[in-house]
């Protein structure tokens, strides 16, 4: 029967948080080490920004030092996200992995499906964004916020985005970790970044007050972190069948979390 490991961390900061997901990523072999999702959250407002976005253009590090918000640089690919109100998870597998398609898109698609069983779970149903939606007004306006597009794949409520997510991968194994939101100060959020004029400003807010929703908007009511913990790992466990373990870091991991090696990777403010 598979295996597969639940972590559920305690807050903790984004250094930390990212240091944890690379060093599951790095230790994650065919044969060797348990496909793992991991759920976690922040212990303040943390942004976190693509591993290729030009931080320095698109974020005002100002701001951000004044209201007291940890910048880190992700794993993965894509733009800028606050970390706030919300529940974040990351799933790490061997490739190959005999219930994942060998591509990008494949595997992706087989993490939103779990994480579509888990909204459900909580009385949310979502679907996922298609190729055709999130090509709309892609080459008109381009925001530093990764709330303000829907990617393929990613997962909306009645056109509005819930649950955005990236992926990265190396010859042994992938990481996709993403944002739930449970509440969002999109106020705060829009604030965060640098726009070349302030119509675009404007019609980043614009976005995140039309297309973009929370957890507490879909059921009318707060959730709890805790709740929501819960129910991902039923929609993973509905998903992807076999023995789902609560487990921790293994040695190999907690040596690389200690060693510092990805400290560069952050950006200290």
């Amino acid at each position: 029967m598979q295996e597969w490991r639940v972590i559920k961390d305690d807050p903790k900061t984004g250094e930390s948080n990212m240091d944890i997901d690379r060093a599951i990523l790095a230790s994650c072999k065919p044969g060797e080490s348990l496909p793992t999702l991991r759920l976690y959250s922040w212990e303040r407002p943390t942004l976190t920004v693509g591993y290729a976005q030009d931080f320095a253009k698109e974020i005002d590090i100002n701001r951000c030092q004044k209201l007291g918000i940890e910048i880190v640089r992700r794993p993965t690919g894509g733009r800028a996200l606050l970390h706030d109100h919300e529940v974040t998870y990351s799933f790490t597998a061997p490739i190959p992995h005999n219930k994942f398609p060998p591509s990008l898109l494949g595997a992706y698609k087989v993490v939103a499906q779990a994480l579509l069983e888990g909204l459900k779970e909580i009385g949310v149903c979502g679907e996922l964004a298609s190729r055709k939606k999130t090509n709309i007004g892609k080459h008109s306006f381009r925001s530093p916020s990764c709330l303000s597009s829907i990617n393929h794949l990613e997962i909306e409520v009645q056109g509005a985005k819930l649950v955005g997510s990236a992926q990265r991968r190396t010859k042994k194994a992938f990481l996709q970790h993403g944002s739930i939101l449970l509440d969002c100060d999109r106020s705060l959020v829009n604030s965060l970044f640098k726009f070349e004029t302030d119509d675009a400003r404007c019609r980043s807010m614009e976005i995140l007050n039309n297309k973009v929703v929370t957890l507490s908007e879909c059921l009318g009511k707060s959730v709890t972190r805790k709740e929501v913990f819960k129910a991902l790992i039923k929609g993973f466990s509905h998903v992807l069948k076999g023995n789902w373990v609560l487990g921790h870091l293994n040695s190999f991991e907690l040596i690389k979390c200690a060693s510092n090696s990805y400290s560069k990777e952050n950006i200290n403010i």
